[in-house]
């Protein structure tokens, strides 16, 4: 790999230089016979040797990201841009760094010194953009992929850019020209055909279909293509009504996934999921009550949160796009700050016990509560700010010490439809137990038990909808969700499909059609090789025969 910085570090004895890529060497053999540790301890020492030769940097981030140890990768590109502050490969790594482990706006800080050092370059661009889409800088993206494509006109990789761009934003129809157009540029594009898929809702061609499956065939590809190729080829076979052949392709994509987890160190814990339910119970079995003060400008905080919440694919996205509909509402998305509130709660709850964790709530939770506020997004003149992340179902007795007025809505949906549309989906790291059907099952008897305790506790906080009756009667399904919102009724709310805004989910090509119930019963055609999810459910105590499994 070619770095071209001009460095103050240079040392030009050739003693150093042919010690540095001796060491190199050796850490190549090292590395080839599963020796990493030694590897890495090579290569810090050949850096240290020859400071301004890149080979060593360059081999340690080459390691590093085949081994996808990204707090490495990160430490490794720090001490290298410092070094050698002009070079765009060591900006490159600590970006990627920062992305891999979703710190997107360091990523982007990262990303924009190799802009100052290389404005007029369109991959650049494309790449700052793409950064720039993942934190939900739209704007920003568009604006660097336009200077992109003023550069270098129809590149396969700007217009797939642009067609990934439009369709999060919901202008649905230019996101599938643009893919297309795409595709007639680079034919191989993985890609373009997965972001095809699911712009079609897996509604591709017999001659579509067949380059996706050739292309998820081919040596080498990158697993993390392999199973989204995979995913892709599922709908679609599905959509043709080729069922059996669908199931097998999402089993596939779902086996490479799980390697992935597990070699980056995620795995399920069933075990830690089952201790957490008495803790979580014992932790809020006596009222805690903090009197929040008021905001930095002597009033009360303006902003009032919605929480969304219920197991991943279970409606959570149609019900923020309702509420996002009315004008004193906007639609956040999932937000990140309150799981890492929890997590932190419950490690002391693990490690410390129940009394040091109660302590922690009671003096954490004004600090927590102005930390949660600090994270929202902008909310233009909005007074209430819709959260969907699902993993707040476990959060509800915190929110209830947090946000004591904020109205929760609980999402369910049948937990055969549910747990199907988790397996055909790809899910990310944080979410192990989406790869094996017997780990949904056993996640979904967890989360209803946790559901239940907090509805026994809270009843009157929790508005709990059922998916099934929200698309058969939406009128007044929508009706009481807003009036529980304690919001005035505005008709948009009952034709959420027509407002558009962003949505960085998989439902984001759903939600903009009308409300409907074509999506209910999918699971029906895989009655047979869905038996392991059905089992764990069963096992979990759940009536997997009823949509309401309480």
């Amino acid at each position: 790999m070619h770095d071209s910085s001009p460095d103050k570090t240079q040392d030009h004895a050739p003693q150093a230089r042919n010690e540095c890529l001796r060491l190199c060497r050796e850490a190549q053999e090292q590395a080839r016979r599963g020796n990493l540790a030694a590897a890495f301890a090579v290569l810090s020492h050949a850096q240290q040797t020859h400071p301004a030769d890149p080979q060593a940097w360059q081999l340690a981030a080459a390691l590093a990201t085949q081994v996808r140890d990204w707090q490495r990768l990160q430490h490794i590109a720090s001490s290298w841009t410092q070094l050698h502050p002009a070079s765009i490969n060591a900006w490159q790594t600590l970006s990627r760094s920062h992305f891999e482990q979703s710190q997107f706006n360091e990523a982007i800080e990262a990303f924009s010194r190799i802009l100052a050092l290389a404005p007029d370059n369109a991959s650049h661009l494309v790449s700052a953009a793409r950064l720039s889409t993942a934190a939900g800088k739209y704007d920003a993206a568009h604006e660097q992929l336009t200077a992109a494509e003023n550069i270098t006109p129809d590149a396969g990789d700007i217009l797939y850019a642009l067609s990934r761009l439009y369709h999060l934003t919901g202008e649905l129809d230019k996101a599938e020209v643009y893919c297309r157009r795409a595709i007639d540029v680079l034919p191989n594009f993985a890609p373009a055909y997965i972001a095809l898929g699911m712009l079609c809702e897996g509604r591709l061609s017999k001659q579509e279909t067949n380059a996706v499956r050739r292309l998820a065939q081919t040596p080498g590809l990158h697993p993390e293509y392999q199973a989204l190729l995979n995913f892709t080829l599922g709908d679609a076979l599905d959509r043709q009504g080729n069922h059996a052949q669908a199931f097998i392709a999402w089993q596939e994509a779902n086996r490479i996934n799980a390697l992935i987890s597990e070699q980056e160190g995620f795995t399920y814990d069933a075990a830690q999921h089952e201790a957490d339910l008495p803790l979580l119970g014992a932790l809020f079995a006596e009222p805690v009550s903090v009197p929040f003060p008021d905001n930095e400008h002597g009033t009360p905080d303006t902003k009032r949160p919605i929480f969304i919440v219920g197991m991943p694919r279970s409606g959570t996205t149609l019900i923020e796009s309702i509420l996002a509909s009315h004008s004193d509402v906007v639609g956040a998305g999932e937000l990140p700050a309150l799981p890492e509130i929890h997590d932190e709660l419950m490690r002391v709850a693990r490690n410390q016990g129940i009394a040091a964790a109660r302590q922690m709530l009671q003096t954490q939770a004004t600090d927590w509560r102005a930390r949660y506020l600090a994270a929202l997004p902008a909310s233009d003149g909005a007074i209430c700010v819709v959260d969907k992340q699902p993993m707040n179902y476990r959060s509800i007795g915190l929110i209830q010490v947090l946000f004591p007025d904020s109205p929760i809505i609980h999402t369910r949906r049948a937990p055969m439809d549910v747990g199907l549309s988790i397996y055909r989906h790809n899910f990310s790291r944080h979410w192990p137990c989406a790869h094996r059907l017997g780990d949904i099952g056993h996640y979904y008897g967890v989360y209803e038990r946790i559901g239940a305790l907090w509805q026994s506790r809270y009843p009157e906080a929790i508005h709990v909808i059922e998916h099934e009756a929200l698309v058969s009667d939406p009128d007044a399904e929508i009706r009481q969700l807003v009036a529980f919102s304690r919001l005035d009724f505005q008709p948009a709310c009952l034709a959420p499909h027509k407002t558009k805004r962003p949505v960085a989910t998989f439902s984001s090509v759903q939600v903009q059609r009308p409300v409907s119930a074509s999506y209910s019963n999918r699971s029906a055609p895989y009655e047979e090789p869905l038996a392991p999810l059905r089992n764990a459910l069963i096992n979990s105590g759940i009536d997997v025969a009823s949509s309401n499994p309480k």
